[in-house]
């Protein structure tokens, strides 16, 4: 069967030896191979110095793939004011969390918490008897011992090894054993694994048994930060459909909660309109989305079964929000402050700590949250999403500028999407442009 026309062939790939290839020959050869037309492929590229760290952060870069970068302001959260830079792809994201962060900023604001930044290696042994589970479980000063050169840096700076733990998994019969340690402001991944590695001879001597893995956990469970907040119910008055109060808004909004702790279903949309704040901050500022959402998902199944990870309720006139989450981001090391772009974010945020940065993101994780339930159970979520999805259809059919805002302004107030729709209002605003 022969290729859809305009499409590379089946099978089609960077020649042999692309990754030893200089950036731009591999540019070209990508170019060549796959067919991407000159506009599109325009899009990847970026300045001389965002190519070639894109060049160094990665193997076989072609480029870089411009994520859109937004602020999200209005957020008052311990008494400070923090605006929020989030690199997100998703329509109506920005908005929803200022919308929320200007509501509760008028009755305080976020309070929130964070634990020390607390990360695990972990070193899994095969072949271990009883006595040699018993002796790990006795070498912890030799494995500080043994760790103490790699974490001299980290120890001055507060950080360092906390502790040791082994458990025997009751399937497999293999012996875990965790190293804890304080990575301070990093996430900790290079040093974790790092770690595991250097102790690994250690614990086999010590157990008799073999290593299959050593490696850090991303689960990250005692590194948890927490928000909250509290603002009477009457705030809710503002935007609701016709006939609907704010108390009944209010009612809405519990019992959705309510739902998502119930139903796994409705617990992962909810728990990923979370993240849809909590990863673009992590994006804007280089940490790691993946392991961000990884330990926030397996924290919200943590009992057994998966469940919504923010919670509301009502008392006494007052709404109050409340989330809870591990959340190990850095602000040194790796990517992180490597990248120009994260360190941009960085300033932008006020150069926090890690610890401050985790409180940030779990006060832009509730406020994101408690935008799209509140828009959930009252207006409906498409009514903010098909004014951005106007913007979008408006940019194709060739609007630019204040001409396709409008357009996308026309389109939404009429509520029709389809492409004629499209045509017609692009064609009468520009008829009615001096």
């Amino acid at each position: 069967m022969s290729s859809d026309a305009g499409s590379p062939p089946r099978g089609a790939g960077l020649p042999a030896g692309a990754r030893k290839m200089s950036l731009g020959d591999r540019r070209e050869a990508a170019r060549d191979v796959f067919g991407v037309s000159p506009e599109d492929w325009y899009a990847t590229g970026g300045s001389p110095d965002v190519m070639e760290i894109s060049d160094i952060m990665i193997e076989t870069a072609i480029g870089c793939a411009p994520i859109p970068l937004g602020i999200a302001d209005g957020f008052l959260i311990d008494g400070e004011e923090v605006s929020i830079p989030m690199a997100v792809e998703e329509p109506s994201v920005i908005a929803a969390a200022s919308f929320a962060a200007r509501l509760v900023g008028r009755d305080g604001g976020f309070t929130t918490w964070a634990a020390e930044p607390l990360m695990r290696a972990q070193i899994f042994l095969e072949n271990v008897d009883a006595a040699g589970e018993a002796r790990l479980g006795r070498c912890g000063d030799s494995v500080r011992a043994a760790l103490a050169p790699s974490l001299r840096s980290m120890a001055r700076r507060g950080g360092g090894y906390r502790g040791l733990s082994v458990a025997r998994l009751p399937e497999t019969g293999a012996v875990r054993v965790e190293v804890t340690i304080d990575v301070r402001d990093a996430m900790g991944a290079n040093l974790l694994n790092t770690a595991a590695e250097l102790i690994r001879p250690l614990l086999e001597n010590e157990s008799g048994g073999k290593s299959l893995i050593a490696i850090l956990t991303n689960d990250a469970r005692e590194r948890l930060a927490s928000a909250s907040f509290a603002l009477p119910v009457d705030r809710l008055s503002t935007g609701l459909p016709a006939g609907m109060g704010a108390a009944e808004a209010a009612r809405r909004i519990v019992a959705a909660s309510a739902i998502a702790q119930e139903d796994p279903g409705r617990a992962v949309t909810h728990n990923k309109g979370i993240m849809n704040g909590i990863s673009s901050l992590g994006l804007a500022t280089m940490n790691d989305t993946r392991a961000l959402e990884a330990a926030a998902h397996a924290w919200a199944a943590r009992s057994g079964r998966y469940r919504g990870l923010s919670q509301f309720t009502e008392e006494d006139g007052m709404l109050r929000g409340q989330l809870t989450l591990p959340l190990a981001l850095a602000t040194v090391g790796g990517a992180v402050g490597f990248h120009p772009a994260s360190r941009a974010s960085l300033k932008i945020l006020g150069n926090p700590n890690a610890q401050r940065l985790a409180r940030i993101a779990a006060a832009l994780g509730l406020a994101q949250n408690f935008a799209a339930v509140r828009a959930l159970v009252t207006s409906g979520i498409q009514h903010g999403h098909m004014r951005f999805h106007a913007a979008r259809l408006a940019w194709n059919a060739g609007a630019r500028g204040e001409e396709a805002r409008r357009v996308a302004t026309a389109l939404a107030d009429a509520g029709i999407m389809d492409d004629a729709a499209v045509v017609a209002a692009l064609r009468r605003v520009r008829e009615e442009q001096p």
